[in-house]
């Protein structure tokens, strides 16, 4: 996956208060019998994953100050981008945080670096849970970093319009339209991209609202604009419900591939 650290200071809320101050507003959901989106039903918001769930767990959260999230990792577009190219798919969260705090801290994140300079230190190992590891692909991510910093058109970066500059990212090496939409979402606080990882692709298919055909690279458009119209019709900020799902799919990883295998 991305790693979306900002989500991760995030707590599991105690429940029980929360429901009693949000009473009214779950009087207004529908019955679980009725119907959501076409095919699916809004269920039992005491059900773990249904379209009613999400909504109350949303409620219940937004009572939460800490769910106003900082979305940005870096200080700059550079930095930014240079985080999210160090996450990606088989990375650890904490270890790609480790490589963009050491690049930043050794003024690597820069116009005209080298290649050979990044990888140096891609390549050093990093301490995490008391044990040296060492960050998967380097030459690979080195190699991306430094044909972006490189590059004669950072001056030009579309910062005023989040769906231009989305369309940029996709021009750097290394970045599809995950990353991209990553990017774009933290840096402008964006509500019209998703981040569509494996824990909200399973949250969208446990609901019904993808299939098992659907494929995060080849179908990520469609499967962006199917989920940014669940949370219209949830009534919810995108970012907000993407966060809430990454944390709790990523924290019952087990049971949710669980249901998965019973639904299919």
């Amino acid at each position: 996956m991305n790693y979306q650290l900002r989500f991760e200071e995030l707590d599991i809320i105690e429940e029980t208060t929360l429901l009693e101050r949000i009473n009214k507003q779950i009087s207004t959901i529908p019955r679980p019998t009725m119907e959501f989106m076409e095919g699916i039903k809004w269920g039992d918001y005491g059900e773990l994953f249904t379209p009613a769930y999400w909504k109350v767990q949303y409620l219940m959260h937004s009572e939460d100050e800490k769910f106003d999230i900082n979305y940005r990792l870096g200080e700059n577009i550079f930095e930014e981008v240079v985080a999210c190219l160090l996450g990606g798919f088989g990375l650890k969260s904490e270890i790609g945080l480790a490589a963009f705090h050491r690049l930043k801290m050794r003024d690597q994140i820069k116009e005209a670096i080298t290649h050979e300079e990044i990888l140096i230190s891609l390549k050093e190992p990093f301490l995490y849970n008391q044990k040296k590891v060492h960050y998967r692909f380097p030459n690979q991510k080195a190699k991306y970093i430094a044909e972006f910093l490189n590059r004669n058109d950072l001056k030009f970066i579309p910062l005023d319009n989040d769906i231009e500059l989305r369309n940029w990212l996709l021009s750097i090496n290394g970045i599809g339209p995950k990353t991209a939409a990553w990017v774009t979402r933290n840096y402008l606080n964006s509500e019209n991209v998703a981040i569509i990882d494996i824990h909200i692709y399973r949250a969208c298919l446990i609901m019904g609202l993808y299939n098992k055909y659907y494929d995060i690279q080849k179908d990520y458009v469609k499967l962006e604009e199917i989920f940014l119209n669940f949370c219209n019709e949830l009534g919810v900020q995108p970012s907000k419900m993407d966060a809430l799902i990454w944390l709790q799919m990523k924290e019952a990883n087990r049971n949710v591939l669980k249901l998965i295998n019973d639904k299919i």
